[in-house]
């Protein structure tokens, strides 16, 4: 019980009292976390709340950014990866990255998977006290794939690896590439158990807003390829100035958008929070103690809405 806040403010007291559930009644939770780039560090704040108020997480599964934040969670170390994200400056997270032009990629993210297997103790996802699972796509089959069992590190970096960005993860005859290809919000991998919740925090949510920057129509910031693309276009179609690398992220945006919705229609969560893709930037990690407060109002507006009579 919070003794300063009752005798100080004893109607805030109450409200929270109502609002939470007692530990007996507090539902167990089977925990769901979508990918979506740096705002998944809206799942941290999320968490917290849940775990504020005395909700138990017993499962998660997550995809990309939330095989991230989910496999932290279940490792009991999701303080410490809240304490890194908000030290986090830009020239960090480039060096994480360990940009490297290859064939199928541009970054290695060696670092990256080095600092994880430091900060995550090498640990296993069978030995983690909470169930937990991650996806990956692999490239070869072209098949889902779930990860059970074997060095968390190794899982969550398969799951963030973005398709042409990341270099893909080789195991064995797989070449396994971000889970967000075949499933980015994995309601339908999670451990259930009777009588849980099934909360789902959606980090790739539609736009809260038309988007209509997606088309570039200053001349001066076109690519060389666009502008040398215009001088064999015929007369009439030099003025349209399309940024292809825009459109290509916004049909790509829009179709994770759409796959997290069919995701929901499958198999609906018992409560999800949503944060729109148009919040915050996929590389906005400069701007983790935002986002984090973010996830955590959402999150609160969610539950209170759903509790309310």
């Amino acid at each position: 019980m919070n003794i300063k806040l009752l005798l100080h403010h004893p109607l805030q007291w109450l409200r929270d009292l109502q609002s939470s559930p007692s530990h007996e009644q507090a539902p167990s939770v089977a925990l769901v976390l979508s990918g979506g780039g740096a705002r998944g560090l809206a799942q941290i704040g999320a968490i917290e709340e849940l775990q504020a108020r005395g909700y138990h997480i017993h499962a998660v599964a997550g995809t990309s950014m939330g095989a991230l934040v989910g496999g932290f969670f279940c490792c009991g170390k999701l303080g410490l990866l809240k304490t890194r994200v908000l030290s986090l400056k830009r020239k960090e997270v480039m060096q994480l990255i360990d940009f490297s032009i290859g064939l199928d990629h541009v970054a290695t993210a060696d670092h990256l998977l080095t600092l994880m297997q430091q900060l995550l103790d090498n640990v296993r996802i069978e030995n983690l006290p909470v169930n937990f699972c991650c996806c990956a796509s692999d490239l070869t089959s072209g098949r889902e794939r779930v990860f059970r069992e074997g060095p968390l590190a190794d899982a969550i970096r398969a799951s963030i690896s973005i398709p042409g960005f990341f270099k893909p993860v080789r195991n064995g005859n797989e070449a396994l590439v971000d889970g967000s290809v075949h499933n980015i919000f994995p309601l339908d991998r999670v451990e259930r158990k009777p009588g849980d919740m099934l909360i789902g925090i959606n980090v790739s949510a539609p736009d809260s807003r038309p988007c209509n920057d997606y088309i570039d129509r200053n001349d001066e910031s076109v690519g060389r390829f666009l502008s040398w693309l215009r001088t064999v276009l015929p007369v009439g179609h030099r003025q349209l100035s399309a940024n292809a690398l825009n459109m290509a992220l916004r049909v790509a945006c829009l179709t994770l958008q759409n796959n997290t919705q069919v995701a929901m229609r499958l198999t609906p969560p018992d409560l999800c929070v949503n944060v729109p893709m148009d919040a915050f930037g996929l590389f906005d990690y400069e701007r983790a103690a935002e986002i984090i407060a973010y996830g955590r109002r959402a999150t609160a507006q969610a539950l209170d809405q759903k509790l309310a009579p």
